[in-house]
């Protein structure tokens, strides 16, 4: 399903299409927009920039040299507040005795109507904000116009929203609407589409090893305030805990984050961490084939964050005993550590020392 959307957004900015994203909330529509952006600004040589990172001077200095710059404009309808900050506002300018009106438009719009700007205007939350709004958006994705100004050949334009069965907020979109949009049903990534971006977004290693080893992306809450866990529940908890031991942190931002049940599960996953002696299994690798599944998920973590203090030599052993058990276990092993420390790393002091059939088997499964 990601391949896939990326794809269809390559080819509609392109085409110049408004693409729509319809999906449950926290599964990833605006993690994959921002993906496909930090990709295409690296294939065209641009810099990516979020407009709603920058300072106002930042802003002005985008619009003089707009050509160096990827432009991701993501704008929550629901919140907007006011329609002059996509409208603009007008001016009354007097001049030789005559009066007349001016549009004034966003920063944002003199950005991204520049003919040589690159970029993506999201318009996120499409369906759940207010009629006024989401007309004055519809109106730009159809015309690609804010007003009197036409956007770039070059921006792509992206809605996102919930459907109505789980979102009560949620207008029905016309069906004029839909019949000229290319509509995306969006849904909840599998386990390896997550595991693979994950891992290259550098999320902390106990979560990857914690959602490969349960599966659990999705659990939803039945009592009011109390949350749900989804692919984006496991983002926010990574920034989090990243670089923390603190367990007592951990559990509360894990009950932040996460539904209860995933919460506790998580919780006993870090407590196992603790009390698991990786250097045993460094010893002696031939014990690794007696631990239990779980356990081999928290011994794979565990080599991941020890790595740099480990004895390659050992590692490579016991990489040889893993691969012959579970295969897919080395393999999420040597990607984590990729992502981490680099491919080099991994070919100087892994790779190159086993054998050639299994460094193919192990490739060919690697993120």
């Amino acid at each position: 399903m990601i391949e896939t959307t990326l794809k269809v957004l390559e080819k509609a900015h392109k085409k110049q299409k408004s693409v729509c994203l319809i999906g449950d909330y926290g599964i990833g529509k605006s993690a994959i927009i921002y993906q496909y952006a930090q990709e295409k600004a690296q294939k065209l040589g641009k810099e990516l920039v979020f407009w709603h990172e920058l300072s106002e001077q930042q802003k002005f200095e985008i619009i003089k040299n707009v050509e160096k710059y990827f432009i991701v404009v993501d704008i929550k309808l629901q919140s907007v507040g006011d329609i002059s900050k996509l409208t603009g506002i007008p001016i009354i300018v007097n001049g030789n005795g005559e009066h007349k009106v001016v549009w004034q438009p966003p920063l944002f719009v003199k950005a991204l109507c520049q003919e040589k700007a690159y970029g993506i205007l999201f318009l996120d939350e499409i369906n759940m904000a207010l009629t006024s709004f989401q007309s004055t958006a519809f109106e730009i994705t159809l015309q690609r116009k804010i007003g009197e100004w036409k956007l770039s050949d070059g921006v792509l334009i992206v809605c996102a929203g919930n459907p109505l069965n789980v979102n009560i907020s949620a207008n029905p979109i016309p069906k004029p609407l839909i019949n000229r949009l290319l509509f995306i049903n969006f849904e909840l990534p599998t386990t390896e589409e997550w595991l693979k971006w994950a891992i290259t977004k550098k999320l902390d290693e106990r979560v990857i090893a914690f959602v490969k080893l349960f599966e659990e992306l999705h659990k939803d809450s039945e009592e009011e305030l109390e949350q749900s866990t989804r692919p984006r529940s496991y983002e926010l908890l990574s920034d989090m805990i990243k670089g923390e031991e603190d367990l007592e942190f951990i559990k509360t931002c894990a009950y932040g984050y996460l539904h209860k049940i995933t919460a506790s599960k998580f919780v006993k996953f870090i407590q196992l961490l603790s009390k698991l002696d990786y250097r045993k299994y460094l010893d002696n690798p031939e014990l690794f084939r007696e631990l239990n599944n779980e356990h081999k998920y928290a011994l794979i973590t565990l080599l991941v964050r020890h790595y740099k203090s480990i004895d390659k030599n050992k590692l490579v052993k016991l990489i040889k005993v893993i691969s012959d058990d579970v295969l897919e276990l080395s393999a999420i092993l040597i990607s984590l550590i990729k992502a981490q420390y680099g491919k080099k790393e991994i070919e100087k002091h892994i790779i190159n020392k086993l054998d050639y059939d299994l460094t193919k088997r192990i490739i060919y499964l690697i993120v």
